[in-house]
């Protein structure tokens, strides 16, 4: 126990002064808290906080889900659906031809390809959360990229953990996998569906007390985290699914006042613990240069993604653009998979921290580069006009 709290000190003392150099630096928190999650490994084991990592997966997750609505997912199906598979077109295949190029065999190629693909869905909830941009129109196709993301990665990781473990792809063993994941969905929306009106009942009945309200988000929110690992699924799948829930209850608002604290402290803790499990000194000199090369075609990928998804969605190319740099950070995911082929554990270590600065201040700033790459066409226009008014 006293491991423990020495542990927690430590952390959110770490997390209090990065704030604050944050804060005056008028920097993004993100990467600031992942660069001291670093300088504290030197003093913690990366094995030994992956209960925090977990909680501040599953608590942001939660929160994104309370903002998304089951009734706008099934009007919106065929939207998710097609952006989803644009986004995995457009960056998977692309970047499993780069990885090859730079000469990587093709099994690993692949691999890294599929470290490549996923966006963070922690990193990218809260800066959404934390910059306000959550009502922005590009967010609604950024949510369904990344809730089809979570699905896609969960079962290209279940395969390559079969791949890695047996040392040859089943068809079979996928094939499970694939039934697992569509039961899972199937099982969430009906459940969804019927027992929100439960809940409602329920909260309606014994009011909204703090107390209340933080055992019952709790019991179902670790319940559907429990039910999506059962069926092989990540955690934070089950935990979208129990905000969704919440969501489509009348009680929405309070849910949302009492879970905000939590998502703020473990949240933060997350970014810390996923900086403890970053290795810098098992980087070699000879990748580097792969690093750079796919650190730009990976953020080519995700600026075209967010492009068509936008055109998808019926956005303007500037919201597009702006889609596609909210998709840039990558994090647990890539993790995740990279674990699978452990010689690409540092290049993806080292990714990872790369993408989610460099998408962390593009998110931040992201309004001054639309303006700098849209100036240009706006004073052109601009000129034309003045130009007819003149009668030239």
């Amino acid at each position: 126990m006293a491991h423990f709290t020495t542990y927690l000190a430590l952390f959110t003392g770490a997390l209090l002064a990065s704030y604050f150099v944050a804060h005056k630096l008028r920097l993004p928190v993100i990467p600031v808290y992942i660069l001291a999650g670093i300088g504290v490994s030197l003093f913690v084991h990366a094995g030994e906080t992956k209960v925090f990592e977990a909680l501040g997966v599953i608590l942001l997750l939660f929160y994104i889900g309370l903002e998304f609505s089951l009734a706008e997912m099934e009007k919106n199906f065929k939207n998710i659906l097609s952006v989803g598979i644009v986004d995995l077109t457009l960056n998977l295949f692309p970047l499993w031809a780069v990885s090859a190029a730079l000469g990587f065999d093709p099994f690993t190629a692949f691999v890294l390809a599929v470290i490549l693909y996923p966006s963070s869905s922690a990193i990218v909830s809260k800066l959404l959360i934390d910059l306000k941009k959550l009502a922005n129109p590009e967010v609604e196709p950024v949510l369904a990229i990344l809730v089809f993301e979570d699905i896609a990665a969960a079962t290209l990781l279940a395969v390559l953990v079969n791949i890695s473990t047996t040392g040859s792809a089943d068809p079979v063993t996928v094939l499970k996998v694939v039934i697992k994941i569509a039961l899972f969905i199937f099982f969430a929306v009906v459940f969804i569906k019927n027992f929100n009106k439960v809940v409602d009942v329920v909260i309606g009945k014994y009011g909204t007390a703090t107390e209340f309200l933080v055992l019952l988000v709790g019991t179902v929110l670790f319940a559907f985290v429990e039910v999506a690992m059962g069926f092989g699924l990540s955690e934070a799948i089950g935990a979208f699914a129990a905000g969704t829930l919440f969501a489509e209850t009348s009680h929405k608002e309070s849910v949302e006042q009492v879970v905000i604290p939590y998502r703020d402290l473990f949240g933060a803790l997350f970014f810390l613990t996923f900086g403890i499990s970053i290795d810098l000194s098992k980087m070699e000199a000879s990748l580097i240069v792969p690093l750079g090369v796919l650190i730009v075609a990976s953020f080519a990928t995700k600026l075209l993604t967010g492009v068509a998804a936008g055109k998808l969605y019926g956005l303007s190319l500037k919201r597009g653009v702006s889609a596609g740099l909210m998709l840039l950070p990558r994090g647990e995911f890539s993790i995740l998979v990279a674990a699978t082929v452990p010689k690409l554990v540092p290049i993806t270590a080292v990714y990872v921290l790369a993408s989610s600065i460099l998408g962390s201040f593009a998110v931040k700033e992201s309004g001054k580069i639309l303006n700098l790459l849209f100036r240009k066409k706006k004073k052109r226009k601009s000129r034309l006009s003045k130009s007819q008014l003149l009668g030239d």
